[in-house]
């Protein structure tokens, strides 16, 4: 047996597992028909801009969600640096306080980003 065909087989299942049977359209009218039900939904020029990028493999599908180091030394005293590399080495969740300071900046370094893909785009 293929790897393809294996691949194949896995997707049909997961297909069958994780799909309800009335959003699994085949024949063309079915997907016309869901198409019509789902409606008009309008996409923001960002979300737009985001997908376009990703398509484009400018911008990864699945960005990886960890903080730069570069983020947290500048931002963090050496306790919550010592703190928060103790929690993610142990896997442990980190404390609400730190968890909360972390997401900020987090939010803060993706906004900055955004700003400067947007600039290389010319938007």
């Amino acid at each position: 047996m293929s790897n393809s065909h294996r691949s194949d087989e896995r997707d049909a299942l997961l297909n069958r597992a994780l799909v309800p049977k009335g959003y699994r359209p085949a024949r063309s009218v079915d997907i016309e028909r869901m198409l019509d039900a789902i409606g008009d939904q309008p996409i923001s020029d960002e979300k737009l801009q985001r997908m376009l990028r990703k398509i484009n493999g400018q911008e990864p599908v699945f960005p990886d969600r960890s903080t730069p180091p570069s983020i947290l030394d500048s931002s963090l005293s050496p306790k919550e640096q010592e703190e928060f590399a103790l929690c993610r080495s142990k896997n442990k969740p980190l404390p609400p306080d730190l968890a909360a300071k972390v997401k900020a900046l987090e939010e803060r370094a993706a906004s900055r980003d955004r700003k400067t893909d947007g600039e290389k785009l010319g938007g």
